[in-house]
């Protein structure tokens, strides 16, 4: 169980799990806080950024978030 990784012996609980299931562990930390809302842990770390020569920011994660929003809200580009 991923949560059980939250476990503290020095606070209410961790903010952070074991290397195996990070993503995992973060969306349950995210949970104990949320319980009443609909929502979801993107794990967009892996996208977001370049290494290397050009490393930086890619905004690769920003048009798929901003479209997700417009379709939410009914905006679907057919107006």
């Amino acid at each position: 169980e991923y949560q059980e990784q939250l476990e503290s012996n020095f606070a209410d609980m961790a903010n952070i799990g074991g290397r195996p299931g990070g993503a995992i562990t973060a969306g349950c930390f995210l949970s104990r806080f949320t319980r009443k809302y609909n929502w979801a842990h993107l794990d967009i770390a892996g996208t977001a950024w370049r290494s290397g020569k050009a490393k930086g920011a890619t905004g690769r994660p920003v048009a798929l978030l901003a479209q997700f929003l417009l379709n939410r809200a009914g905006f679907n580009g057919e107006e």
